[in-house]
C-alpha cells in the first residue's frame, strides 16, 4: 500500500503539469490564430456585403435590408430597404463628409456620419467602425474574447461617447486573395436599450 501511495505522489504532479503545459498550448495556439486573422482582415478593406438588419429599442422596432458597398476604411455606402424592397435611405460616407437622401429625395448632409444617422433616421449605430466590427475585427486586448478558432465572439468599444457591446454568434467562410477566411453571418451591437441585429447573407470581397 505505501508503494502504491508512493506512486500516486510521485505521478499526480506530473499530470498536472502536463494539464497545464497543455492548457498553455491551446491557450497559445488560439493567439496565434486571432493574431493571423487580425492581419488578414485588415487588408480587407474593399467589398459588398448584404443581408437583413434590425433595430430595436424601447421606443421602437424597425426592419429591413441593407446593402454595403466600402471602398476604404472612411469611404462607402449604405442603402438601407423595407422588407418588400421600397427605398428607406441611402447614405454616403468620406472622411469628414456624409450625405444621407432619404425614401422622398431628400438630401441631408453633415461632418459626422452617425450623428447625420441618428438625427435624420432616429437609429444609433457606431458607423465610424463599421469597417472593423462588421468584419469581426477588434484589437482590444482588455475586452476581447475568442472562440476555440481564434475568431472574435464579443468584445467592447466606445464610439462616438457609447458604449457598445459586439457579439458574433456565427460565421460563414469565404475565400479572399486563394485563401479560406472566415466572416460574420450573424451580428449584434447592444448600447443600453438599444439592439442592431445584422443577418448577412453574403460578402462579395475585392
Amino acid at each position: 500500500m505505501s508503494k502504491i501511495k508512493y506512486i500516486f505522489v510521485f505521478i499526480l504532479p506530473l499530470l498536472i503539469t502536463a494539464c497545464q503545459i497543455t492548457k498553455s498550448q491551446n491557450n497559445t495556439s488560439i493567439e496565434q490564430q486571432w493574431q493571423i486573422r487580425q492581419q488578414n482582415l485588415k487588408q480587407i478593406n474593399t467589398f459588398q456585403v448584404k443581408g437583413s438588419i434590425a433595430y430595436i429599442s424601447d421606443k421602437s422596432r424597425n426592419y429591413g435590408r441593407f446593402l454595403i458597398a466600402q471602398q476604404s476604411t472612411d469611404n462607402y455606402q449604405v442603402k438601407l430597404t423595407s422588407p418588400i424592397g421600397s427605398n428607406i435611405l441611402t447614405l454616403n460616407a468620406e472622411p469628414n463628409y456624409a450625405q444621407l437622401v432619404d425614401k422622398d429625395g431628400r438630401n441631408y448632409q453633415d461632418t459626422n456620419v452617425e450623428n447625420l444617422m441618428k438625427k435624420i433616421s432616429n437609429v444609433n449605430i457606431p458607423l465610424n467602425s463599421l469597417h472593423n466590427w462588421l468584419k469581426g475585427f477588434s484589437d482590444n486586448i482588455n475586452t476581447d474574447k475568442l472562440d476555440s478558432s481564434g475568431r472574435l465572439l464579443s468584445t467592447v468599444f466606445i464610439q462616438n461617447n457609447n458604449k457598445w457591446t459586439l457579439k458574433i454568434p456565427s460565421y460563414s467562410t469565404y475565400t479572399y486573395q486563394n485563401k479560406k477566411i472566415d466572416l460574420p453571418a450573424t451580428i449584434e451591437l447592444t448600447h443600453e436599450d438599444e439592439v442592431v441585429r445584422l443577418k448577412i447573407s453574403d460578402w462579395i470581397l475585392r
